[in-house]
């Protein structure tokens, strides 16, 4: 099976091991790799007479990628004709780990397609490079400190995740300074319209808060585990509570476009989770408790600020899909059976990360539209986005009265 998304590092691949040079092992491997610009780089291994020294395939790619003024690899491919799964050797892991943050994906492919996909830090999990010798060097600072630079971000302890259509909420900020996610490095890029791809800090409600404005998503291409640098990275600064926003489509009757809703557990569809792979187990447990994603005590506060503030508010199951299609009316059927109020395509990677992290969580939806089967047009992003904003609104007001109850929580 090939990963959603890597079709293009995997033609680079296979096309440039063609070119390999391996007389001796007869062993050809090809490597792609995209910078951080978007371009993408191709190399071969290439061997001499001085067998086994000889230049692999991933050493030979970051040399290119480096001397076309390229810095920093967000994603790469390594493709070999093999039975076995053959990942980076530990030499290149550790140039790998040079040019990459921890959670950069690299898939390891047969001719066939991608077999496996892991992250640099899962590759190797103890890095070496110029910053433990105490070199200084030109690449991107560690992501916490460039948040700590940021005015305002280190006194933050509630960071909210704004889903498609709700970027505008920070709108109702004051004091706001931003940074974009190219600076934080693991920091995944938004490829979505309505993912600006930055965290903006500023105050609402009199309390300093940090915007995650965009987020990725699985069909993408991505592996879950992408969410855990940065829920990680904002552990790190000092975040306690991770509120998750989201768009969703409305499975229960008694929601309808335009609502916001309060997410009191979830349902995850997606086949897969961002602790999958090796545990960090300075981070969180090996296996996760999840009979209370959604903090109770700080979801009974929200209600109560919603009813003093005659503010409408929803709530139900959030359950998340894979994506990028709408679902069909038979499976939003099946998903009403199962108990689901409400269907996405995020949200849930990161309320397990954060949780797995000691974070405490909330959830909120903007109903942009009734699931498929149950309302009377087609479904499009468009409608997403334009119905979001409105939600959006509403769902900034709330905030702004039931953040500083919050804040006074933690």
């Amino acid at each position: 099976m090939r990963a959603a998304g890597s079709d293009d590092l995997f033609r680079a691949a296979l096309a440039v091991r063609d070119h390999a040079h391996a007389p001796y092992s007869g062993f050809h491997v090809g490597c792609a790799i995209r910078a951080e610009d978007g371009r993408i780089f191709a190399g071969a291994n290439v061997e001499n007479a001085a067998y086994p020294q000889s230049q692999c395939a991933e050493a030979n790619t970051i040399g290119i990628m480096v001397a076309a003024g390229a810095k920093r690899i967000v994603e790469a491919l390594v493709v070999a004709d093999s039975p076995t799964l053959v990942s980076p050797c530990g030499g290149c892991r550790q140039r790998l780990a040079e040019f990459a943050a921890g959670g950069t994906p690299i898939h390891i492919a047969g001719i066939e397609g991608v077999r496996r996909t892991v992250s640099v830090g899962e590759l190797l999990p103890l890095g070496f490079g110029p910053a433990n010798l105490g070199v200084e060097t030109d690449a991107a600072p560690d992501a916490v400190d460039r948040l700590r630079e940021v005015p305002g971000a280190a006194e933050a302890r509630i960071a909210v995740v704004l889903g498609s259509g709700l970027g505008g909420l920070v709108d109702a900020l004051s004091d706001v300074a931003s940074v974009d996610y190219t600076e934080l490095p693991g920091f995944p890029q938004p490829s979505v319209e309505g993912h600006a791809g930055c965290i903006v800090s500023g105050h609402l409600g009199g309390v300093p808060v940090l915007c995650l404005q965009g987020r990725v998503h699985l069909y993408e291409g991505g592996p879950a585990s992408a969410v855990n640098p940065p829920i990680r990275c904002l552990k790190a600064l000092g975040i306690r509570l991770l509120v998750l926003t989201n768009a969703a489509g409305a499975i229960t009757p008694t929601l309808r476009a335009g609502d916001v809703a309060l997410i009191t557990d979830h349902i995850n569809a997606l086949g897969t989770n961002p602790l999958i792979g090796p545990n960090e187990e300075d981070v969180g447990p090996r296996f996760l408790d999840l009979s209370e994603v959604y903090d109770a005590a700080l979801r009974q506060r929200v209600v109560a600020v919603a009813a003093r503030e005659g503010m409408a508010l929803g709530e139900g199951v959030y359950l998340a899909t894979l994506g990028p299609v709408f679902e069909t009316p038979a499976e939003v059927r099946a998903f009403r059976a199962i108990g689901a109020d409400l269907v996405g395509m995020s949200t849930v990677p990161e309320a397990i990360s954060a949780r797995h992290a000691g974070l405490r969580v909330l959830g909120f939806s903007a109903v942009t539209n009734a699931a498929a089967g149950l309302g009377g047009g087609a479904l499009s992003h468009e409608e997403t986005l334009r119905v979001g904003a409105a939600a959006g609104a509403k769902l900034a007001d709330l905030l702004r009265h039931a953040l500083p109850e919050l804040h006074h929580a933690l």
